[in-house]
C-alpha cells in the first residue's frame, strides 16, 4: 500500500510539474517577439521561479497532505497548491515584466525627446516649423519652441503661435534663453501597458482553468487504475460485479474528453468572421458583412446534419467511431481553413468542421444516457457541460492571444494538430454501443396511448391537437429564437465590432472568457434563487430569460467604447446560466413535444436550436447595416417585444381556459 502511495505522489508530481512548465512556456510564447530588452530580465526571473515552483511541488508531493487519514487522496489540497503556485509565478512575473516595460517606455519617450532637441538645434528658423511637424511621434503629439517669456514662437501646431505657454517636466533649455517644450500623450504609455497587463490576467484565469481540469484528470486516471488493481485483487476470493454495473471509462472521462475536444476546436473561435471578412470574396453581390457571416451558418448547417445519423451510428457501431469520424473532420477542416485563398474555400472548410462538430457534440451528448441509472446519467451531463464551458474558455482565450501574435493562420493550424491528438486521449478507451430503448416497455406505452382508461374510448396516438402544436410554435418563434440568435453576439457581432472600433482579436476571447466563467460559477446560484423567487414556475423563468437576453444586447448598443460589450457579454452569460435549462425543461413539457417522447424530442429540440442559430448570423448582418449600435439596439428593442408578446398571449389562453371552465 506504502509503494502504491508513493507511486501516485509521483505521478501527481510529473502531472503537476507539466502543467507549470506549460504555463511558463506559454509566457515565454506570449513575450518572445518583444525586443531582448523588454525580455531578458523577466525571463530570467521566470526560470528561476519555475525550478523553485517544481522544487516545492516535489516537497509537497512527497511529505505534504496528499492523502487523508483513510487514505483517500485529497483533492483541494492538490488544487490548491497547484493554482497557487501559479499564482505566485504569474503575478512575480506580471509585475517584473510590466514594470520593465514602463521603465522602457518612458526611456523611450526621453529618447525621443533627445533626438528632437538635436534635430531642432540644426534646423534654421524658417525651417524649424516644418521640421518640428516632422518629429512627432505616437508618444509625442506637439513641439514648441518658448521665448525667455515664455511665449510660443515655433510649434509643430501653428495655432500655437503667439500664445503663452507654462513649462513643465518635458520642457529643456534650447538656446539663446529659448527652451523647448514636448507635450506628451500620458494615455500612450498607459495603452501599451494595459493590453499587456489584460493578456496576462487572461493567461491567469486560463491557466486557473487549465489546472484545475488537469488534475481532475489525473485524480480519475488514479482512481480508475485504483479501482482495477482492487478488483484484480479480488478475483480470486470475490464475485466480480457483471460489466454492466461499472461505469464505461468514456463516461467516467467524460468531463476531460470534452475539455480537451472543446479546448482544442475552440482556439479558432474569436476570429472567424474577421478572417472571412479579411479573404478576398469572388462573390461580389454579397455585402462584407453578410460574408462574414457565411461560414459560421455552413458551420451549423452541417452540425445539424450530423445530429440524427449521429444516434443511429451509436446505436450500431458504438460511440468511438462517430467521435474519431469527427475529430478527423473538425481537423481537417480547420486546416483546409489555414490555408483558404479566399472566402468559398473557407465556408466549404468551415462547412467540414460542422459536419465534425456535430459528430462529437452529439456523441458527447449521448454518452450521458450510458449511465446505467438516472442518478449517473445527470453526472454525465454534469461532467460534461463542466468540461465543455472550460475548454470552451481556455481554448477561445488563448487561441485569441495567440492570434494577435502569430497570426490567424498559425492558431488554425495548432488547432488542428491539437484536435487530431485528442484522438491519443481515447483510443485506448473500451468502446461500447448505446443501449436501446426495450421493445416492449415502447409497444407497451404506445399501446397504452390508443386506450382511454376512464371513459373506454380508442384515441390516435398520431393525432396532436392543433391548440397543442400552435402552443409549441409559439414558443419556438417569440422564446427559443431570440436565445439562439442572441449566441451570435459573441462568434459574429463582437469580432466585427472590435475589428471596426480597432481594438484587438484578443479582446473578443476575452469577452467569451467573461462569458463562459460567469455561465460556470452564477448558474447554480442563481437557478436555485430563480427556482424560489418564481415558486418554481418554467414560465416566469423563460420570460425572465428573454427579457435578460434583450437587456445584455441593449447595453453594448447604449454607447460606444469596449467596456460595454463586455458588460454585454458578462450579462448574456448570467442569462445562459439558467437559460438553458429552464428553456430545455420548458419546451420538453409542452404537450405537443412530449407525445414525440424524450429521445426524439431532444433531437427535434437540438435541431431547432442549431438552425436558428445558423440564420443568426445574417440576422445581425441584417441589423448593423444603419450601424453598430442602433443595430443591435433595434435587435434588443424586437426580443424585448417578443418577450411582452408570449406574455400576452399566455393570459389569453389562461383567460380562455378559464371562461371555457363549468
Amino acid at each position: 500500500m506504502r509503494l502504491c502511495m508513493n507511486k501516485i505522489r509521483a505521478y501527481l508530481f510529473a502531472g503537476s510539474t507539466l502543467t507549470i512548465i506549460l504555463v511558463a512556456v506559454f509566457l515565454w510564447v506570449l513575450n518572445v517577439g518583444k525586443p531582448s530588452e523588454y525580455t531578458t530580465e523577466p525571463f530570467n526571473i521566470l526560470i528561476i521561479l519555475t525550478i523553485i515552483a517544481i522544487i516545492c511541488l516535489a516537497a509537497f508531493f512527497a511529505r505534504g497532505p496528499v492523502f487523508n487519514i483513510y487514505g483517500k487522496l485529497e483533492a483541494v489540497n492538490i488544487n490548491a497548491i497547484l493554482i497557487t503556485v501559479l499564482v505566485i509565478i504569474q503575478m512575480a512575473f506580471f509585475f517584473e515584466i510590466i514594470s520593465v516595460h514602463n521603465q522602457i517606455l518612458n526611456y523611450q519617450v526621453y529618447d525621443k525627446i533627445r533626438y528632437a532637441t538635436t534635430v531642432a538645434e540644426r534646423s534654421t528658423d524658417e525651417d524649424l516649423d516644418r521640421d518640428l511637424t516632422h518629429l512627432l511621434s505616437f508618444s509625442i503629439t506637439d513641439i514648441m519652441v518658448l521665448d525667455e517669456d515664455g511665449n510660443v514662437i515655433h510649434s509643430s501646431d501653428q495655432n500655437l503661435i503667439g500664445t503663452l505657454s507654462v513649462e513643465d517636466n518635458y520642457t529643456f533649455p534650447f538656446g539663446d534663453g529659448r527652451r523647448i517644450k514636448f507635450i506628451i500623450d500620458r494615455t500612450y504609455n498607459h495603452d501599451e501597458l494595459r493590453n499587456e497587463i489584460l493578456d496576462l490576467l487572461t493567461v491567469l484565469v486560463t491557466s486557473i482553468f487549465f489546472s484545475v481540469e488537469i488534475v481532475i484528470m489525473m485524480l480519475r486516471i488514479i482512481q480508475r487504475k485504483i479501482e482495477a488493481s482492487i478488483t484484480d485483487d479480488s478475483l480470486g476470493t470475490a464475485i466480480v460485479e457483471d460489466d454492466q454495473s461499472k461505469m464505461i471509462s468514456a463516461l467516467y472521462y467524460i468531463r476531460q474528453i470534452s475539455f480537451v475536444f472543446y479546448f482544442a476546436s475552440r482556439l479558432s473561435s474569436a476570429f472567424i468572421p474577421t478572417m472571412a471578412k479579411e479573404l478576398i470574396n469572388p462573390l461580389s453581390f454579397i455585402s462584407d458583412n453578410t460574408a462574414a457571416g457565411l461560414p459560421q451558418s455552413a458551420e451549423t448547417l452541417l452540425t445539424c446534419s450530423a445530429i440524427f445519423i449521429t444516434t443511429i451510428i451509436l446505436e450500431r457501431k458504438g460511440w468511438k467511431l462517430p467521435f474519431m469520424s469527427g475529430l478527423i473532420l473538425v481537423a481537417l477542416g480547420t486546416f483546409i481553413s489555414a490555408i483558404s485563398p479566399n472566402l468559398p474555400v473557407f465556408i466549404l472548410s468551415r462547412a467540414v468542421v460542422g459536419l465534425g462538430y456535430g459528430l462529437c457534440w452529439m456523441t458527447l451528448r449521448n454518452l450521458s444516457l450510458f449511465g446505467k441509472d438516472e442518478k449517473e446519467k445527470l453526472l454525465g451531463f454534469a461532467l460534461l457541460n463542466a468540461g465543455i464551458y472550460a475548454g470552451m474558455n481556455c481554448g477561445s482565450a488563448l487561441g485569441a492571444i495567440l492570434a494577435d501574435i502569430f497570426g490567424y493562420r498559425t492558431v488554425f493550424v495548432i488547432s488542428a494538430v491539437l484536435t487530431i491528438m485528442t484522438s491519443l486521449f481515447i483510443i485506448k478507451l473500451e468502446n461500447s454501443i448505446l443501449p436501446r430503448k426495450n421493445t416492449n416497455n415502447a409497444k407497451k406505452g404506445v399501446d397504452s396511448l390508443h386506450t382511454d382508461t376512464k371513459e373506454g374510448k380508442v384515441l390516435s396516438s398520431d393525432i396532436i391537437p392543433f391548440a397543442q402544436k400552435i402552443q409549441a410554435i409559439i414558443f419556438v418563434i417569440l422564446m427559443i429564437a431570440p436565445a439562439s440568435i442572441a449566441a451570435s453576439y459573441l462568434t459574429y457581432y463582437l469580432p466585427l465590432y472590435f475589428q471596426n472600433m480597432g481594438a484587438s482579436t484578443t479582446d473578443v476571447g476575452r469577452a467569451q472568457l467573461i462569458y463562459g466563467i460567469i455561465i460556470v460559477y452564477a448558474g447554480p446560484m442563481l437557478s436555485m434563487f430563480l427556482i424560489t423567487a418564481a415558486d418554481k414556475s418554467l414560465k416566469t423563468m423563460n420570460i425572465v430569460y428573454s427579457l435578460m437576453i434583450a437587456v445584455s444586447l441593449f447595453v453594448p448598443g447604449f454607447g460606444s467604447g469596449i467596456l460595454l460589450p463586455f458588460l454585454g457579454a458578462g450579462l448574456l452569460g448570467l442569462a445562459d446560466s439558467f437559460g438553458f435549462g429552464v428553456q430545455n425543461n420548458y419546451y420538453l413539457s409542452l404537450p405537443a413535444i412530449e407525445h414525440l417522447g424524450a429521445s426524439r424530442s431532444l433531437s427535434v429540440l437540438s435541431f431547432t436550436k442549431k438552425m436558428l442559430e445558423m440564420i443568426g448570423p445574417f440576422v445581425f448582418a441584417a441589423a448593423i447595416i444603419i450601424g453598430y449600435q442602433a443595430g443591435i439596439r433595434l435587435l434588443a428593442v424586437i426580443f424585448g417585444l417578443m418577450a411582452i408578446l408570449f406574455i400576452i398571449l399566455g393570459k389569453k389562453k389562461n383567460e380562455l381556459h378559464h371562461n371555457r371552465r363549468p
